[in-house]
């Protein structure tokens, strides 16, 4: 790669293999691919868990797949309860900057010396990707190192998106890698972003090896059609709303299919016939899972990119999603891939279009290969990150 050819660092709130969440996946895949031809490195928390912060993870240097990791220790452990109660008190009264600086000291994780080491670096690095908007590192990362940074929000209409502090953070960095057309248009509606540049990348899908469908539904005891829900169970992510519309479709469909839920369940399920829970699976399994489907579920109202509808459409299942997230509506709008849903009727009539339909399912399916491999395949996104890069050479 021709130009400067100094390192890059990336800043993110924790990181590991062993780490789950959407902004970290997406910090990983793409530090480890960016170590094609450029040295990385990363720098973030000793926390696996970003409900606590605890320090689990050893502090300083170490390696993952080719990426030089530099953790730093959290200053303090968060009580989720008493951020979510002060949270709260915050988006629904006035209040001044203080709280709001209050309110990020209490997000987390509280790694001044990661801010203090990055100040001290910045020199050092050819440009700083500063992934999700949301939290300390990011906030005050950005005031130690803002002359080659680029922030990718992995932003959603969530109520902190509102606050004033983190005017501040979209104002400070010199370009923008953004998740989705959707999330772009949510933040230029917010703040002012003038000619910075900006850049779709999202996040690279590969296909797998070929899955041994049939293989899967005799492990876990599948005989009919059934829907699919993969990702965290909670609540926050659609998941209950998701649930009273299925009881509503197996009472007005006769053989109606399954609904399986995979993944790591985070609220009390409650006893539904049609309803089964197979718990956390490998890669493999959650692949296999989702290329039986007649359709992958994407019910959360709060999605920046959503890995999940991409890798369902990348297997070439189609995705009945939430209306109410303008990220997922816009990808079954540019994929013509998706169906999606604004009440229990259209979920019910649309789920049983996707089940009974196997000519509409094939289709739509032959669409959503074609979305992924000309938008999200690794090469392309890599690319763009790699441009975002390169405009930062003064």
């Amino acid at each position: 790669m021709a130009g400067d050819q100094r390192e890059i660092a990336i800043v993110v709130q924790r990181y590991g293999e062993d780490v789950a969440g959407g902004s970290e996946s997406l910090a990983r895949a793409v530090a480890e691919r960016l170590t094609n031809n450029r040295r990385v490195t990363v720098l973030t928390s000793c926390a696996r868990d970003y409900v606590t912060w605890r320090n689990e993870l050893p502090a300083g240097e170490s390696r993952i797949n080719g990426v030089r990791i530099l953790r730093f220790t959290s200053r303090e452990e968060r009580d989720l309860a008493s951020f979510n109660a002060f949270a709260e008190s915050l988006y629904g009264r006035p209040h001044d900057d203080e709280a709001e600086l209050e309110f990020l000291r209490r997000q987390g994780p509280i790694v001044p010396d990661l801010v203090k080491y990055l100040a001290e670096t910045r020199d050092e690095y050819a440009a700083v990707l500063f992934f999700t908007y949301l939290y300390y590192p990011t906030y005050w990362g950005l005031r130690a190192a803002p002359e080659r940074a680029i922030l990718v929000p992995t932003a959603h209409d969530e109520p902190a998106l509102r606050l004033r502090v983190f005017t501040h953070v979209f104002a400070a960095p010199r370009a923008f890698v953004f998740c989705s057309h959707a999330e772009r248009e949510l933040v230029r509606a917010r703040f002012s972003l003038g000619a910075r540049p900006c850049w779709v990348a999202g996040i690279g899908v590969e296909e797998p090896p070929p899955l041994d469908i049939e293989a899967f539904r005799i492990r876990h005891d599948l005989h009919g059609a059934y829907a699919l829900y993969a990702g965290r169970i909670d609540a926050g992510k659609g998941c209950r709303e998701m649930l009273d519309h299925y009881i509503k479709y197996r009472r007005g469909v006769n053989g109606g299919a399954e609904l399986i839920l995979i993944g790591k369940l985070a609220m009390k399920l409650p006893r539904i016939p049609g309803v089964r829970y197979l718990g956390f699976l490998d890669e493999t399994e959650k692949r296999a899972a989702m290329a039986g489907a007649c359709a992958v579920i994407c019910p959360s109202p709060y999605e920046s990119l959503s890995i999940v509808l991409l890798e369902s459409l990348c297997l070439g299942t189609p995705v009945l999603a939430s209306a109410r997230s303008p990220v997922l509506v816009d990808h079954c709008r540019r994929s013509n891939s998706g169906l999606y849903y604004k009440d229990a009727d259209e979920f019910v009539e649309e789920l049983r279009l996707l089940v009974s339909e196997k000519r509409l399912r094939h289709a739509l399916g032959e669409r959503g290969r074609r979305y992924v491999t000309q938008n999200y395949s690794w090469p392309v996104v890599i690319a763009r990150y790699n441009e975002a890069v390169a405009s930062m050479v003064v």
